[in-house]
Order: structure tokens, then sequence, then C-alpha cells
């Protein structure tokens, strides 16, 4: 992979296409590699995977284990003012403007296949591991 980054925030769309076996070989690649070198996560992910009305006790336990190998970053101060910053200046959801503050605040990109959500929030480096390197 070169000198591609490899540390990533993981956006909760990507974790669900893994849990749900769906990512194509290229995405789990990229996801698998990302595991291994500190990959993080919003707590808004956790509470929007957990947050699932259909769960049973084995997706539960799925779950569980793959977030216990995530390093997650909470709510702290910087990451709040940065997502107020964020709310004031672009027309985005709350969850996606946590989860990119996040992104920001950890200095590293953020993995989502939802990179339209984002589109405005410039100093935001997005990777779609769907879309070719």
């Amino acid at each position: 992979m070169g000198n591609v980054n490899r540390r990533f925030v993981i956006d909760t769309n990507i974790l669900i296409y893994h849990l749900n076996d769906v990512l194509n070989d290229q995405a789990e690649g990229l996801l698998e590699d990302a595991f291994k070198h500190s990959a993080s996560i919003s707590v808004i992910t956790r509470i929007e995977l957990f947050g699932w009305k259909r769960h049973t006790p084995d997706s539960l336990n799925d779950t569980r284990e793959l977030l216990a190998c995530l390093h997650e970053c909470p709510l702290n101060e910087d990451v709040v003012e940065t997502c107020i910053t964020l709310r004031q200046r672009f027309s985005i959801k709350l969850p996606d403007a946590i989860i990119a503050a996040t992104a920001l605040h950890l200095e590293i990109p953020l993995m989502t296949r939802n990179c339209e959500d984002f589109k405005h929030v410039s100093d935001l480096n997005v990777v779609n591991p769907f879309e070719n390197p």
C-alpha cells in the first residue's frame, strides 16, 4: 500500500457492512489493514451500532467483539467544539458532525461509503474503501 495512511476513523456504515459480511474484497482488505493500525471510531458509532433494534444475541456479541478491537474517541471538549462549528457552518446531521469532528480531532482520514454526507467539510480527508485508491 505504499504511503497510504493506514490509520482511520471508521464510519458506522463500514462496520455494519463488515458485520454483515457485505464488503467487497478491496474494502475488506483496507478495513482489515486499518484494524491492524489502531483504527478509531467516534463514540456515536458505538451508540449507532448498539442502538439497532433488530440485534440478536449473536449479532450483539459480534458487535462487542469488533468494538473491543477499536479505539473509541470520547466526546471531549475539542470534538464538541469542532462539532458545533461544523453544525454552524454546514447542513450536516449531528451524528455525522460528531464523526467528522472526531476524525478532524485525531487528524486522520475518515473511512466511509457516505462521502456525500461530508462533502462540505473541506478539511476532512474522506476515503471510500469501495473506490479505487
